[in-house]
């Protein structure tokens, strides 16, 4: 499965990190330089780069328009889901789960990722259906169901 490219603060400089990854594949001493290594993995891995602010909250997405990730971020108190090759909310939410659903439901029907954040905007969690075993979103149904 194919990660995104994630340009973070670090206590040592701005770091380019694969989602989900606990190392950082090179630290840099400032954030352009880090920014043109991340464009640089993610158009080679064909991913998308997801850039965070100085306190690591989510700042934006660079992605090729045909990427489809959908991301569930916290904007202005409310959970959006915000299509990865898009800057735009494409729909807003009064609750997390409520956002995670619907994300969830475009990613299966478009065979792409769900990618989760956390209130303060870094990220929590992957989601990649249809990969043989229920996402965590058919796991809550599934529960709720019984």
């Amino acid at each position: 499965m194919k990660m995104n490219e994630h340009v973070i603060p670090t206590k040592d400089g701005w770091a380019v990190k694969v989602a989900g990854g606990k190392r950082a594949s090179k630290i840099f001493n400032n954030k352009p330089e880090a920014l043109d290594h991340a464009i640089s993995l993610a158009m080679k891995h064909d991913v998308c780069m997801v850039v965070h602010d100085g306190e690591s909250k989510f700042e934006k997405f660079v992605c090729k328009p045909q990427t489809g990730n959908q991301h569930v971020v916290l904007r202005d108190n409310t959970w959006a889901v915000i299509n990865a090759g898009g800057k735009e909310v494409s729909q807003t939410f009064p609750n997390k789960g409520a956002a995670m659903a619907h994300a969830y439901d475009v990613a299966t029907k478009n065979e792409v990722c769900m990618l989760v954040h956390e209130k303060n905007g870094k990220f929590k969690s992957v989601t990649c259906p249809p990969d043989g075993n229920p996402g965590i979103i058919e796991l809550i149904r599934i529960n709720m169901k019984h």
